[in-house]
């Protein structure tokens, strides 16, 4: 396919819509790897990760709103790949780390409540202590006591 002439069919031609966008990323990973479209090493993609992270930063100092979603859009592409090649599914790891935050958020809402503090009164400082805290609350297993 890839030797074809440009008004052929292109490799990326047997991929359609997905279930969601980690999906269809991943489908048009493979199908340009199947032509020898890929990095040669994982180090590679960390690589393009960090120059996808520079690039952000640069939308984001600009307060250019597009050009800001473009880079953070590929940034995700970026590390969509290193989650293929690692043969990690990205939208069942997302969908994890959204379960351990909520169990962390909620763990920060429970010990705030048993000090008798309101979160919102308390400084982003102070809040993310509080989430290291249920982090470390919840990897050990043990219950918060407000006496330690």
């Amino acid at each position: 396919m890839s030797c074809a002439p440009a008004a052929a069919n292109s490799a990326l031609d047997g991929v359609g819509a997905a279930d969601n966008a980690f999906d269809r990323a991943i489908k048009l990973q493979d199908a340009a790897a199947s032509v020898g479209f890929d990095w040669p090493d994982v180090a590679d993609i960390w690589a393009k990760i960090y120059e996808e992270l520079d690039e952000l930063a640069v939308g984001m100092a600009k307060h250019d709103a597009a050009n800001t979603a473009e880079e953070l859009g590929d940034l995700l592409f970026a590390t969509t790949n290193l989650a293929r090649r690692l043969g990690v599914n990205p939208e069942a790891a997302l969908e994890a780390t959204n379960r351990k935050f909520i169990q962390r958020f909620q763990e920060m809402e429970r010990t705030a409540s048993l000090e008798g503090v309101c979160l919102m009164d308390e400084p982003i400082t102070l809040q993310i202590a509080r989430y290291q805290r249920a982090k470390q609350i919840l990897a050990d297993g043990t219950a918060f006591d407000p006496l330690r």
